[in-house]
């Protein structure tokens, strides 16, 4: 019997955005997944120092984010296991736990391709999941030597999807709130509706 699919979406989410929410739902429908799952980061290793927002808070606005999308789901494992929030970690704990049942697709932006050679333990990671690499117009993929780079596996480590350009940023978003300016259209309601309640971002 084949196995299901899981995507899983990593990040800060600092303030998660409609962003994230679009390469979500245009992954899930091309590579026909069966659950999404966003994973907040404790501490993410290329942004350490950088959180703005408490980790609880950051978990809370993810809920609040994918409230309405019956297969979009939220987990506090990296929160609740603390520490700088590795890759490689959460995906040998996701392997224990769906592996029999569910093949790991690992949403990212194609942006952060080159950057995978200095991930903590990259070909334990490319042993666990398969990258999906969420593209926007114009984009040029590495060289087919790159991607090799990163393969072992007998098929490809790193799928390529083509997503229209969203130019939305957290870093956008949290520069807008300390400006007092109108943030509806890049998050959604409730996110923004949080942000304002609990004074993020000032």
């Amino acid at each position: 019997m084949a196995r299901k699919k899981l995507g899983i979406m990593g990040g800060t989410f600092d303030p998660i955005h409609n962003g994230h929410l679009l390469i979500a739902e245009h992954v899930q429908r091309e590579l026909g997944l069966d659950r999404v799952l966003f994973i907040p980061a404790f501490v993410a290793p290329h942004k350490i120092g950088e959180e703005f927002a408490r980790a609880e808070d950051r978990y809370h606005m993810t809920e609040l984010a994918i409230a309405g999308h019956k297969n979009f789901f939220v987990s506090d494992m990296e929160l609740k296991r603390q520490g700088i929030s590795y890759t490689y970690d959460t995906l040998c704990a996701l392997s224990e736990q769906y592996g029999s049942e569910y093949e790991l697709y690992f949403i990212i932006g194609a942006d952060s391709v080159g950057e995978l050679g200095a991930w903590h333990n990259i070909r334990g990671i490319m042993n666990l999941c398969t990258f999906v690499a969420a593209t926007r117009p114009g984009f040029v993929p590495p060289p087919e030597a790159v991607q090799k780079l990163y393969n072992d596996k007998d098929e490809p480590a790193i799928i390529w999807v083509s997503n229209k350009d969203i130019a939305i940023s957290s870093t956008d978003i949290r520069a807008r709130v300390q400006q007092k300016l109108d943030i509806k259209d890049l998050v959604p309601s409730a996110v923004a509706e949080y942000i304002l309640q609990k004074d993020l971002y000032r």
